[in-house]
């Protein structure tokens, strides 16, 4: 009859070979689908396994982020977009076949193999066009390098260096009205319009006077020097104005900063002018972006093609198939206007229906309608959001 000591040592060398082998879980497959657009079989190859491998990212995980409501009357539309949490860096291909123009490719991955996405990004990135500052008291800045047209390229250059904006630059002027920000809509349109962005960022370089700031409990003066910058935001598609940011800095020390000092460079912000500069900058940036980011992303529509529509925002927006999106019908005969009788204050627009994307390329994306037969109501020109509306009853 075996000891009891027998029967454990017997217990204890089967549970270190059961942990000795390791088990290993059956490969996850999964099937994508992609059209074969001109004949490219190779392209439509890399678009259906891309589709797998999203699909099996989505098993392991998902990150989502929808823009919902309720409505009483009519039926309500909404956003939304799904994100995979995983991504595999190696698959094998089991299986590949044709239907028609249509490429079915099969795959399989190991669960071991699956890697969290770092940075899953439910943020789409909104198009901004900055134009030239327009400078008050031009005599006082001739110590500045060309502040007008560098102080907006440097504001873009950190904008879009957040990567929550792309940027572009105007040569175009808006000349601010009489009370500060520009009341010519139809002039942010038109460069809106031009540089293809949702918003157009303007502003004023308002002082940049010296003075004398009393010290030692005014017993002396030190020399000082102020910069007072204002940001606009103005809506391309409206022209109106959305936010108005003022920045308001002082400092003390040497009052002239020199024009061999590029704007932005490391001599530049060495100077206590030139820091004090950048200082309002970053304090008007950190306005405006959380002005922008309350409100929700936009595109155009470009193209309608049958069933599907094309929008002028893609994966560099940040756009991603699956993504869904309300579509506006605009009606500029209807603009609405407030107390000014000359500057609207928007568009009448109604919600057709939703576009789910479907493909999606760096500077456009495609997707379908819904419900069917709703991309005859759409036109080049309408508009596409993330957010939810409510169409009418019938």
């Amino acid at each position: 009859m075996p000891s009891k000591l027998g029967q454990f040592g017997g217990a204890l060398l089967a549970l270190l070979l059961s942990l000795s082998i390791p088990v290993c879980a059956a490969p996850a497959e999964a099937e994508g689908v992609a059209a074969i657009a001109g004949g490219n079989l190779a392209g439509a190859r890399q678009a259906a396994i891309r589709d797998a491998l999203e699909q099996l990212g989505l098993r392991s995980g998902a990150r989502v982020d929808v823009a919902a409501g309720t409505a009483t009357r009519g039926k309500t539309v909404e956003s939304s977009r799904v994100q995979p949490a995983f991504d595999f860096d190696r698959y094998t291909v089991l299986r590949e076949w044709q239907t028609g123009q249509v490429l079915h490719v099969r795959i399989a991955v190991k669960e071991e193999d699956a890697r969290p996405r770092g940075s899953v990004n439910l943020a789409y990135k909104k198009k901004i066009v900055v134009t030239p500052f327009h400078v008050r008291r031009s005599p006082q800045l001739d110590d500045v390098d060309d502040i007008a047209i560098r102080l907006p390229q440097e504001l873009l250059r950190r904008m879009t260096a957040g990567g929550k904006f792309l940027g572009k630059e105007s040569p175009y002027v808006i000349s601010p009205g009489s009370k500060g920000p520009s009341t010519d809509t139809a002039a942010v349109r038109r460069i809106a319009g031009m540089y293809e962005s949702q918003f157009v960022v303007s502003g004023e370089i308002v002082d940049a006077g010296n003075f004398d700031k009393p010290a030692f409990y005014g017993l002396i003066n030190k020399d000082a020097r102020r910069i007072e910058i204002e940001f606009f935001v103005h809506d391309g598609l409206t022209g109106v104005l959305l936010a108005r940011r003022t920045a308001l800095v002082e400092t003390v020390g040497e009052r002239r900063v020199g024009r061999d000092k590029p704007f932005g460079s490391a001599s530049f912000a060495a100077t206590p002018f030139g820091g004090a500069i950048l200082r309002a900058l970053d304090e008007g940036i950190a306005g405006i972006t959380a002005d922008i980011a309350a409100l929700p992303f936009m595109a155009k529509v470009v193209q309608v093609q049958g069933e599907r529509i094309v929008i002028d925002a893609g994966s560099t927006s940040s756009v991603t198939p699956g993504d869904q999106l309300v579509v506006y019908r605009l009606d500029p005969r209807q603009q609405v206007y407030g107390a000014d009788p000359l500057v609207p204050l928007g568009t009448v627009e109604a919600p057709v229906g939703t576009v789910s994307i479907v493909q999606v390329q760096p500077g456009f994306a495609i997707g379908t309608m819904t419900p069917p037969g709703a991309a005859r109501q759409v036109s080049a020109g309408d508009m596409v959001r993330f957010d939810v509306a409510v169409m009418p009853g019938r």
